[in-house]
């Protein structure tokens, strides 16, 4: 095996734990809280907070700690990677994601089989693992108690959510968070910059993923802004016996979740390289002449 290779591979391997750490202290936090009598809010986001800052310090060195597709499309576009390492950083992404549901399924499985009996699942608890538009812990009047195999019924379902949340509104949140998020991603990783530091870019990373959920993405779209953190859990689900239900309500995982995502994601690197950071570059030339 070669150099080449052998260095690839451990890259590819870093964003599987990066991302199983992620998914696990994150996705736990809510699966904890959910099943929980009361719900903690602020538990859920101080956890997403440090498994992404863990997760940068941890894997970080190694492969860059992407742990996020649209993060790993969004370098590839403005040539900080190679495109041949997109395909293989976001299988490795979703795989670690997949990894970490497992084990909570393994903490977590009995109870929620009693709740939710396979193969139907639950809005709230697939809004535990994933993500839902809208999000039913915080819409519960326009979100069914179950996925209704009536068809009927799930007609009257998608016509009343769809009068209240079209879906271009969480395709808009989704891409102006996703935005966010890599303007905020390539500017403290950037050394040009000013604020440039190793040590501390995890932290401000970490509080710019958690600060869409403070605000009020959560309540909208489950602020999920990093598609692995939904593919993973919702393949781990699959093989876990959940054939059908949550997987794809309305067609949100392609309008919703995934295009606007990615588009969002590349915007934000591209805002950066094009129109923040050249004054930084003419700023410095003033500042030697």
């Amino acid at each position: 095996m070669s150099v080449v290779l052998k260095d690839s591979l451990w890259r590819y391997f870093a964003e599987f734990v990066g991302t199983f750490i992620l998914i696990l202290f994150g996705d736990g936090a809510i699966v904890a809280s959910t099943l929980s009598s009361q719900p903690s809010f602020g538990f859920i986001m101080v956890s997403w907070g440090f498994g992404i800052v863990l997760a940068i310090y941890a894997v970080g060195p190694i492969s860059g700690a992407h742990i996020n597709p649209n993060v790993t499309l969004a370098f590839a576009v403005t040539k900080r990677i190679k495109w041949v390492d997109v395909i293989p950083y976001i299988v490795f992404q979703i795989l670690g994601a997949a990894a970490a549901t497992s084990v909570l399924l393994v903490w977590w499985g009995d109870v929620i089989t009693r709740i939710d009996p396979p193969p139907f699942l639950y809005a709230d608890i697939g809004a535990a693992f994933f993500t839902q538009y809208p999000e039913p812990g915080f819409w519960p009047q326009y979100w069914p108690k179950s996925y209704l195999p009536n068809v009927s019924s799930a007609g009257i379902l998608y016509s009343q959510v769809n009068q209240i949340f079209p879906l271009w509104k969480g395709a808009f949140a989704e891409a102006l968070m996703t935005f966010l998020l890599l303007l905020i991603v390539v500017a403290v990783t950037d050394p040009d910059s000013p604020f440039y530091s190793q040590s501390l870019a995890p932290w401000a990373i970490g509080i710019g993923y958690v600060m869409p959920f403070l605000l009020f993405e959560a309540q909208l779209t489950g602020g999920m802004i990093n598609e692995a953190r939904s593919w993973g859990p919702m393949l781990a689900l699959y093989l876990f016996g959940y054939r059908t239900g949550a997987f794809n309500f309305r067609g949100e995982y392609f309008y919703v979740y995934g295009i606007p995502d990615f588009i969002g994601g590349i915007l934000g690197a591209l805002f950066w390289d094009h129109v923040l950071k050249p004054y930084l570059r003419f700023v410095k030339n003033i500042n030697k002449k």
